[in-house]
């Protein structure tokens, strides 16, 4: 079972903390949130935002679960696709190129941010895209 709020609170942190990136013009924060994007991806039990989820905000009576029979896996994939964009935005940084760290942090602003209010994951039509044409093996 997938719980779909844990998936939006992840994305709530994730736009948060980079639009707070810009804000206080602070790519070390963007780096931060590639880091927790990665991990989460490699090691779903130890992403950060959904842990803070299932361990305070879920406990707390904040949020209820909201359980999907669903693969997990586009929704990973989704994920390491944004923390690809956001590690290319932090060398970007890194390089002295400013304008194209926050153009690739923006994309992964806005992508969050049309699946947390409109419900629709690039990520995942990506996955399912590349699966469809044999490049991914989609789990049953």
């Amino acid at each position: 079972m997938l719980d779909r709020n844990a998936l939006r609170v992840n994305q709530a942190f994730i736009i948060f903390f980079v639009v707070l990136a810009y804000v206080l013009n602070q790519p070390l924060l963007v780096g931060f949130v590639a880091a927790v994007m990665l991990v989460g991806t490699i090691m779903p039990s130890a992403a950060l935002f959904q842990q803070i989820y299932r361990q305070i905000l879920r406990p707390a009576g904040l949020l209820r679960p909201d359980l999907h029979q669903e693969d997990a896996a586009p929704h990973r994939f989704a994920q390491g696709v944004g923390a690809a964009f956001l590690i290319a935005a932090s060398l970007a940084f890194g390089l002295g190129v400013a304008i194209t760290g926050w153009v690739l942090a923006a994309i992964v602003v806005v992508l969050a941010a049309v699946n947390l209010f409109f419900g629709f994951c690039a990520g995942c039509f990506m996955y399912f895209q590349l699966a469809r044409v044999g490049l991914i093996h989609r789990s049953a």
